[in-house]
């Protein structure tokens, strides 16, 4: 795309963000002062608040699992993908996420977008960005917007959810045979994919429902910010969508390692 339309079409990508949702968050560290102007520069004309993250710094994990906010599942459930249990990163990056959800219950907002820090829109693809939108059901609970994992569908993919489906009632996978069913995302229109396994939260919005739901599975504290998400659309507890085609990547090291 020339540099002229790529610029309209994230003027009009914005437009349609600002109007869509009742709140814009973007997830920052205080200390991430290296991403502040990046995200500022390329979030340019969106109305958006930053959300102060919770910094690992300040975080006692072992305390904190002695006080029962954090039951350490993922050392016991292998579908958490956590064998030696939450990191203290990753605690900080999920109660942030959380403490999201509960402002959005609490605050009554219906529709909430929320990016983390590393964002980077896909410019050249925004311009799919209303129609994402617009193509949504009228009841929904989340919604990706970046993601990585089963981003493309193909054969090896479904061959590999062939042998998960045919396996999984043995007991020798992680995924149950619900997970594994739900394991690839399925069309849904020409611009969403409802949602199967997916990584990454650099990019995701949520209604008040979603948070709701989302918010109480997290208490106490059972595992990072987007397994809890795929494990919830996995076993059909969180009607999620992905949008065709991923909208925003990451960039950056993380601070949550």
């Amino acid at each position: 795309m020339a540099a002229e339309s790529v610029a309209s079409a994230t003027r009009d990508a914005w437009a349609a963000l600002n109007d869509y949702f009742d709140k814009i968050y973007v997830i920052s560290l205080r200390r991430a002062t290296d991403r502040h102007a990046r995200f500022q520069e390329l979030l340019r004309g969106l109305n958006y608040d930053i959300y102060w993250a919770v910094d690992k710094l300040d975080i006692d994990r072992d305390d904190m699992i002695r006080q029962g906010l954090i039951d350490d599942v993922t050392v016991r459930e292998p579908r958490y993908i956590h064998p030696d249990g939450l990191m203290t990163g990753e605690i900080a990056c999920a109660l942030s996420h959380r403490a999201i959800y509960e402002e959005m219950v609490r605050e009554g907002y219906e529709r909430v977008l929320i990016f983390e820090d590393d964002v980077v829109p896909c410019a050249d693809r925004l311009n799919q960005l209303p129609q994402v939108l617009e193509q949504l059901p009228a009841c929904w609970d989340l919604l990706y917007l970046g993601y990585t994992k089963n981003e493309e569908l193909n054969k090896a993919q479904r061959r590999k959810q062939w042998f998960y489906n045919l396996v999984s009632p043995l007991g020798v996978l992680r995924w149950s045979r619900r997970e594994a069913r739900n394991y690839l995302p399925r069309t849904y229109s020409a611009n969403l994919r409802r949602a199967g396994l997916h990584d990454c939260t650099h990019a995701y919005a949520v209604t008040r429902a979603g948070a709701r739901k989302l918010a109480d599975a997290q208490r106490p504290l059972l595992a990072s910010a987007d397994s809890i998400i795929s494990v919830l659309v996995l076993n059909e507890q969180l009607d999620a969508y992905v949008s065709v085609p991923v909208l925003f990547e990451q960039a950056g090291d993380s601070y949550i390692n």
